[in-house]
């Protein structure tokens, strides 16, 4: 079934069954290699005509798809459901959504493809205060000059729907990503698992990008089991071997959620034999003020001695350009560059200045720092805070931006054949804490003016 190919999107559109015996001519051999040979930015399968489907049938429409994103670094996923097929497919997927899902193909047009014509007239409402990636959506949105509104609650929703062009309300952003979700709350790491934790999922557990979160100076990471159904001798010794590996750069490991699992008081022993804290729920960790508090005390790590290398200094430009393009989207400032420097990180200690440092690792290992003027970074997250939003909020909403960034850079450095990961945003609420975090490391600083205020780049081995 050739798709088909608009804007630099390919939309395949089956009809009737979706199962084992009749997917397997939906996208075919030579669709794959048609497509990989394309200039594409996504391709997606739309669901409308699809009266029925089962887990095996968009299995095997997912591993052609993932053959062609493999090779060419695109989006893909599916389209045109309601809500019962998204809700089926999440339930299937639970442990390993790697695509994308958006409500409808003309929806999908806004996230991929040079179909922007008219972007700033659309009326875009996004009703989603249960999915935690409602303001990365909203910010890439933003990023490719729509002017999305988010819906704050039901009662808002309601208010403003009728005058909406759009509603997006289902959707998943979808990515290469680990088989455990990992989400970011007051610098605290948390790994959601769900399911049965075994030996399966202790094995595919990405060390990798722990380590490199210990790196970057995260202190507190958090084990939100209460979506587990089983865990097993396996599963334990996971997070006892994390929190092992954690205390030797200082750090802490917390399990929560076992209330809900079958566990013995000997698997609660060897947790807690291990260092690991162990909370009910993930709500009685945040309301214990005095590890919330160490999490702040503990806020930096030190590293002496690291430097700028000759590869870095190439990707600078890069890395500049996109920073640049962002801010001025999302701030509605002007950015002017007033001087790059080899040196250790320089800040005005007089200015009200937050931070957000980023770890990228992969054929790339170095740390990005952007420390901003807190005026300019409300005025950059403006669209994902309210008016009477608190600090904490800003500081939030800042890492998500960094974050986009980050994504934003990594995949223009693929264009140049380096692959690289990111880690975490890690914040910083005060000029101290960055500086101390960074104290005798050389690296390029890039000083910029927004209507006299401060920003600036600083990126280090």
């Amino acid at each position: 079934m050739r798709p088909v190919v608009k804007h630099k999107l390919a939309i395949f559109s089956p009809v009737g069954f979706l199962d084992t015996e009749n997917v397997l001519n939906t996208i075919s051999f030579s669709d794959i290699n048609f497509l990989k040979n394309s200039l594409l930015e996504g391709v997606f399968v739309s669901l409308k005509k699809v009266v029925f489907f089962n887990k095996r049938g968009i299995s095997i429409l997912i591993e052609s798809l993932i053959k062609i994103r493999n090779t060419c670094e695109i989006d893909i996923g599916f389209c045109d459901y309601d809500i019962k097929k998204y809700t089926l497919i999440l339930r299937m997927f639970s442990n390993n959504l790697n695509f994308s899902l958006y409500d409808t193909a003309e929806i999908v047009a806004f996230f991929v493809g040079d179909n922007l014509k008219n972007a700033d007239k659309k009326k875009i409402l996004i009703n989603a205060n249960q999915n935690e990636q409602k303001n990365q959506l909203a910010m890439k949105l933003y990023e490719r000059g729509f002017l999305p509104i988010l819906a704050k609650n039901k009662k808002d929703f309601l208010e403003k729907k009728d005058n909406a062009e759009f509603i997006i309300e289902n959707f998943y952003l979808g990515k290469i990503i680990k088989t455990t979700t990992v989400s970011i709350k007051n610098n605290v790491v948390i790994y959601t698992l769900k399911g049965s934790v075994d030996s399966k999922k202790a094995k595919n557990f990405d060390t990798v990008y722990h380590n490199n979160l210990l790196k970057v100076g995260f202190k507190i990471f958090l084990f939100d089991l209460s979506e587990v159904s089983s865990i097993n001798i396996y599963g334990i010794d996971l997070i006892s071997k994390f929190s092992i590996k954690s205390a030797e750069h200082g750090a802490s490991v917390i399990a929560s959620g076992l209330k809900n699992i079958d566990t013995t008081k000997k698997q609660i022993h060897d947790l807690e034999d291990a260092g690991v804290l162990v909370y009910l729920t993930i709500k009685d960790f945040f309301d214990d003020s005095e590890i919330i508090k160490e999490v702040h005390a503990n806020s930096s790590i030190i590293r002496d001695g690291s430097t700028v290398t000759k590869k870095l200094i190439s990707i600078l430009p890069t890395i500049t350009k996109e920073v640049i393009k962002t801010i001025e989207v999302f701030s509605g400032h002007s950015v002017e560059k007033k001087l790059i420097q080899i040196q250790e990180l320089k800040l005005n200690k007089n200015n009200k200045i937050i931070s957000v440092l980023i770890g990228f690792y992969g054929s790339l290992d170095c740390i990005l720092i952007l420390s901003f003027d807190y005026n300019i970074a409300k005025d950059a997250c403006k669209m994902l805070l309210d008016n009477n939003c608190s600090y904490e909020d800003t500081l939030d909403a800042l890492g998500e931006l960094v974050y986009i960034i980050s994504e934003n850079i990594s995949q223009q450095l693929y264009k140049q054949g380096i692959r690289s990961n990111i880690t975490m945003p890690r914040t910083f609420n005060s000029v101290e804490s960055i500086m101390k975090s960074q104290r005798n490391c050389s690296g390029a600083q890039v000083d910029f003016d927004i209507n006299g205020l401060d920003l600036t780049l600083f990126l280090t081995k």
